[in-house]
């Protein structure tokens, strides 16, 4: 798991930021403010070990993120020559800590190169010296790769998608493109984990996502078509508790084919995977985004880091309600939530064993009483 995350010249962090993590993490806050640049750390970290079986190349622009030219990740008070730093924290002792320092290429502005690595807490190695860090580097490699990403632009309502083989890290996609191949292919994934099982019916993932998107919607049926050999394309349809026929994607709203892609992720998860989703809350009511906040912690208390975009007050009420539900298997240590102001600094809130805020800052979540007062006040 990852414990912490130290940043330095990348985007609007300046000066080393550390942010520290659990099992489960929410950042909330102002726009533009840096929770997004947080995620997308991790992220092209994780795109560049994935397209760069050497990794000694930062990927700028990739399959998880596109970001643009190594000018555009650096800070811009940032002077020219020196690096960008991440240092990632771990929870074993075979890897605390790794720095990674990433120089620009002035022949390809569209990657950095990795100039220099230490590992901690004490060795420190160049990429050119005679010491040998690979076993480090390739742990390191092997541990960031497994990043599922959901992001906040999801596809939505599509009448079909191609058949295609999955990848060899199976997930989603950022969009939740390949969704639907993954639930064509659910048999290959196994039964769901004991903790995440739902409702009576099989163990199956095509099974085990219909049982909570029917929790979380409060009735909902899958139903994927095409899976014969001589098809070229997969198509879904969707029922409801109340009526009996199917319904391609469009005609039942766009919560659905939102929702989707993230109970999918969620359930094909292993333990140590990471998480990252965007706007969990798109689309859903309100009792809905809190019942996607209870599903992210059980995935949570099943081994998976999860990394939560939003600005929802249901989904934050959602997890520390859950981090007090014993039956959930997490507690108020198990949850860090990070709120980003309007001066680009964060706070990590203080949340006590009876999921109390200690620390509540000014214009967290405070939008609602002033609305209310506007309304007492225009009234009179």
């Amino acid at each position: 798991m990852i414990t912490a995350l130290e940043l330095r010249n990348f985007k609007c962090f300046k000066e080393p930021t550390k942010f520290n993590f659990s099992k489960l993490n929410l950042l909330t806050g102002i726009n533009g403010r840096g929770k997004s640049s947080v995620l997308q750390a991790l992220l092209v970290l994780s795109q560049s070990t994935r397209e760069d079986f050497k990794f000694d190349e930062l990927i700028i622009n990739g399959s998880l993120v596109s970001l643009g030219n190594f000018d555009d990740i650096k800070n811009r008070d940032t002077p020219k020559g020196e690096s960008v730093y991440f240092k990632i924290f771990y929870d074993t002792p075979f890897l605390e800590n790794i720095q990674l320092a990433f120089n620009e290429n002035l022949d390809k502005p569209l990657i950095g190169n990795l100039g220099k690595v230490e590992i901690g807490p004490t060795a420190q190695t160049q990429k050119n010296d005679s010491v040998d860090y690979t076993s480090e580097l390739n742990l390191f490699s092997n541990k960031i790769k497994k990043i599922h990403y959901v992001s906040a632009d999801r596809l939505g309502p599509v009448k079909y998608v191609e058949k295609s083989n999955l990848p060899d890290f199976p997930h989603v996609g950022p969009r939740g493109e390949h969704c639907i191949n993954i639930l064509a292919n659910s048999i290959q994934f196994g039964p769901v984990r004991p903790n995440l099982y739902l409702g009576k019916d099989a163990a199956s993932l095509i099974q085990q996502t219909a049982e909570w998107i029917n929790y979380i919607l409060e009735g909902a049926k899958i139903n994927i078509k095409g899976k014969e050999k001589d098809s070229s394309v997969l198509y879904m349809l969707l029922n409801n508790k109340s009526d009996s026929h199917e319904y391609k994607p469009i005609n039942v709203g766009f919560g659905y084919s939102y929702i989707l892609p993230l109970i999918v992720t969620g359930l094909i998860a292993k333990p140590n995977d990471i998480i990252i989703v965007e706007n969990p809350e798109a689309h859903l009511h309100p009792r809905a985004q809190s019942k996607i906040a209870e599903f992210f912690a059980r995935v949570a208390s099943s081994g998976v880091q999860i990394f939560i975009e939003s600005h929802s007050e249901h989904i934050l009420n959602g997890l520390r309600v859950n981090a007090l539900n014993k039956e959930v298997e997490i507690n108020n240590t198990d949850l860090k939530v990070h709120y980003f102001s309007e001066d680009f600094n964060s706070v990590e809130l203080e949340i006590n064993e009876k999921g109390k805020i200690a620390n509540w800052p000014n214009g967290f979540f405070d939008q609602q009483e002033i609305d209310l007062a506007d309304i007492f006040k225009f009234s009179r």
